[in-house]
């Protein structure tokens, strides 16, 4: 990566954060070029970079002799990856968790019963080899979570629909999320260990009834862990309500 790059990458991230993290509101212009280059020490072809990254995301739009403004919650691409690293920094409350978990319980339980139908027998063994590595990692948590990480994902790719395929690496973050919360310590990656064997158990028996409802478990166990976490209990500015369409204006 070039230098430009990486202070463009930077400028993205920080601005990202702050958008997330509610410092710059929906409606809210960011600086503008000259103070940017200022602050940042960098030269506007970056900072131009760094805006169209954004608005890639969209975050933000520019509008000529408007500057360039927050766009409301709704036109944000909640499956970002950076999106949804930005929010994790800043879930104060478990408000994204939750969320996420609705997210992959209307995903993975439909995903686990077409990989039961679809897979093929290499892709029955990656479930297989991912749940085994599980099983050995339950008392190191981070190795614990990339298999985990591994187990889903590779559920999502033997769908055989290639719809899914790249919804997998879109939501790996999402998982990473939910996952760090929910697994924590190696009691509670033990207690889930016949949850994720339910679900590998049902798609190697192509077992696809079997299947959505071993996923649904599992996915309510995580639920039921965020929600004894004791998330929501402070108001958030993430995943604000959204603003009407008239404060402003589509980027599209």
């Amino acid at each position: 990566m070039t230098i430009r790059k990486n202070l463009c990458a930077q400028i993205v991230h920080d601005l990202g954060r702050q958008i997330l993290g509610g410092e710059i509101q929906p409606g809210q212009a960011i600086p503008n070029e000259s103070v940017l280059c200022e602050r940042m020490g960098v030269s506007r072809t970056v900072i131009r970079e760094a805006v169209k990254s954004l608005a890639a995301k969209g975050l933000i739009r520019s509008r000529a002799k408007l500057g360039t403004t927050v766009l409301p919650s709704v036109s944000w691409n909640f499956l970002d990856p950076d999106v949804l690293e930005w929010q994790a920094q800043t879930d104060v409350d478990g408000r994204l968790l939750r969320h996420l978990t609705q997210f992959r319980l209307g995903l993975e339980p439909a995903a686990a019963a077409f990989a039961a139908q679809c897979a093929s027998d290499d892709q029955l063994q990656t479930i297989r080899d991912a749940f085994q590595a599980m099983e050995g990692a339950v008392e190191n948590a981070e190795d614990f979570l990339v298999a985990d990480l591994r187990f889903h994902t590779s559920i999502l790719h033997a769908t055989g629909n290639p719809f899914f395929s790249p919804v997998a690496n879109v939501i790996r973050a999402a998982l990473k999320s939910s996952i760090r919360v929910t697994n924590r310590q190696s009691a509670e990656n033990r207690k889930s260990i016949p949850l994720h064997h339910s679900v590998m158990q049902a798609i190697w028996d192509r077992d696809s009834v079997a299947a959505d409802h071993a996923m649904r478990t599992l996915l309510g166990d995580a639920r039921a862990r965020i929600q004894k976490a004791g998330g929501g209990k402070r108001p958030s500015t993430l995943l604000p309500n959204p603003q009407p369409e008239s404060s402003v204006q589509s980027h599209e």
